[in-house]
């Protein structure tokens, strides 16, 4: 990641500390009493809810009519396990079905990662025969238990009373299929087509339904309360705490009274009421919505310590937030202004004539290299412009990896030559006019920035030669050296110090991945 990256992140998360702060201070500073708060959550839960009566409705009109188009009374388990466990799957909110009639009772129920299914033709017998499934559908384990599945032979005849002058009824259960707790299930009457009627029922989990309620489960122990257009009330549907049940079924009393007065008032509009009860007082917020699927109206249950608690905990959580992002911030600017650990630049004072002495004598390495001259070729003994760009390559090559010092006016066996050469060849036969002349090259090919900040140049004298000395400190950015091919194009090359010589990387998979490892941290 490069610097202007990292600036820029740094930057939002700063913007987010400050938001998240002041959000936090308004909080604090707001008047939230507990009637405004109830009437916030129980809001929230109406669109929740509307949104699973609305599954159920399409769920149950589905399942009418594919029982409406078969002719037999019992229907095979082998048909019934493919066909639920297809439709629990598509389904967020669906966790098992029932169906039962005179001749037979089925239940399936997915749990975790297998199904849980028993299929009876004997109703007269009082044990019921599950077998655990994998998402294959196939039998891994059975065992017998000694209840029936539901809805069992008590109350069968009950449920179907309550069927003959309701479309819907809601039952809350408890222990119904072994190991499992805490359901709300839906039930109706489907006919074949001989007329045949089966009850058949959509099976919730309140743990899972729990999920899309956050807005109430937030609280610590929130109860809600579905009251039926058959004037049956289910509680709990929903509960994180399955020891808050006790409690729970203490409140029902009161609620119901609750609910009861409500439908005496003559609009029924949305309402909320107090009562104490254990030491405690307890808001109810009671609601109505558009009848569906049996389903008329709810009541949220919340102990105004709870409320106060929680929404304390809102407030808090801004602070907790706006903590995270000033870390964040804080992380994002140390990376900034810190120094890619993995380069190593040269000394920023210029060498001493002893120092620059014995890097000589140490020979060339990865931070040091030589060269006879600028400009002057000893070979052809004339003036060779190619060497101004292997000097220009040499620059390149230490400013990519870790830095470096070139002495131009050593040979490769470490003998000071010096530049008498080179002077001869230039308009003037001085110092002077060779740094000028070479800076004007370094300045041509990388810039003056990349010159001014990036490169150091000095001139040692030893006995009559004088050397020049150039310091190349490790770039922030890639260097790519300007040249011609041999066609007369200009192209761009990339060098790096390897060892005690400057190489070449020429393929562009290579030069990204050194770029990323090398310059973007």
């Amino acid at each position: 990641m490069n610097r202007k990256n990292k600036i820029l992140i740094s930057g939002f998360f700063f913007i987010l500390t400050i938001l998240s702060i002041t959000t936090y201070w308004i909080k604090s500073k707001e008047n939230s009493f507990a009637d405004e708060i109830i009437t916030n959550a129980s809001d929230s839960f109406t669109i929740g809810l509307d949104d699973l009566l609305s599954s159920v409705k399409i769920t149950s009109d589905k399942l009418t009519n594919n029982i409406k188009q078969s002719d037999k009374k019992v229907l095979e388990n082998v048909d019934l396990n493919s066909f639920f466990s297809t439709m629990i799957k598509s389904n967020k909110y669906l966790k098992g079905a029932a169906l039962s009639n005179n001749d037979f009772s089925y239940i399936i129920y997915r749990e975790k990662s297998s199904w849980v299914s028993t299929y009876d033709i004997d109703l007269s017998d009082s044990v019921s025969n599950w077998i655990r499934m994998n998402n294959k559908l196939e039998i891994v384990s059975e065992w017998t238990d000694i209840s029936r599945g539901f809805p069992n032979d008590e109350n069968f005849d009950e449920i179907n009373q309550e069927l003959h002058s309701n479309k819907f009824t809601w039952k809350s259960s408890i222990n119904q299929i072994p190991e499992l707790r805490d359901f709300l299930t839906v039930l109706f009457k489907a006919y074949n087509t001989n007329g045949d009627s089966t009850i058949a029922g959509l099976i919730y989990s309140a743990n899972d339904l729990s999920r899309n309620f956050a807005s109430v489960l937030k609280f610590e122990r929130p109860l809600v309360s579905v009251f039926t257009t058959s004037k049956n009330i289910i509680t709990p549907i929903l509960t994180s705490d399955s020891g808050s049940i006790y409690t729970y079924q203490e409140l029902g009393g009161n609620i119901a009274n609750q609910i009861n007065k409500w439908k005496e008032t003559k609009d029924r509009t949305p309402h909320s009421y107090s009562f104490e009860k254990f030491d405690h007082i307890y808001w109810t917020r009671i609601s109505n919505v558009e009848p569906k699927v049996g389903i008329a109206g709810f009541a949220v249950t919340i102990s105004a310590s709870d409320l106060a608690k929680t929404e304390q905990k809102q407030e808090i959580r801004y602070l907790y937030i706006s903590i995270v992002f000033a870390l964040l911030t804080i992380i994002f600017l140390i990376l900034v202004f810190k120094r890619n650990s993995k380069v190593i630049p040269v000394d920023v004072e210029p060498l001493t004539k002893e120092q620059a002495l014995s890097l000589i004598n140490a020979g060339e390495t990865e931070f040091v290299e030589f060269k006879s001259s600028l400009r002057w070729d000893y070979r052809e003994e004339k003036v060779n412009k190619v060497l101004e760009v292997v000097i220009l390559k040499s620059i390149a090559a230490f400013a990519n990896a870790k830095g470096g010092t070139l002495f131009i006016g050593v040979t490769d066996d470490m003998e000071i030559i010096g530049l008498e050469n080179d002077f001869n060849t230039l308009k003037k036969k001085d110092v002077d006019y060779f740094e000028l002349h070479l800076r004007k090259l370094i300045n041509n090919q990388y810039g003056i920035a990349f010159s001014n900040e990036s490169v150091n140049v000095k001139f040692l004298t030893f006995g009559e030669k004088t050397v020049c000395v150039i310091q190349t400190h490790a770039s922030s950015n890639p260097v790519f050296l300007k040249t011609k091919n041999k066609q007369g194009a200009e192209i761009e090359k990339f060098y790096v110090r390897s060892g005690n010589a400057s190489q070449e990387i020429a393929s562009l998979t290579e030069i990204n991945s050194y770029v990323n490892v090398r310059f973007k941290k």
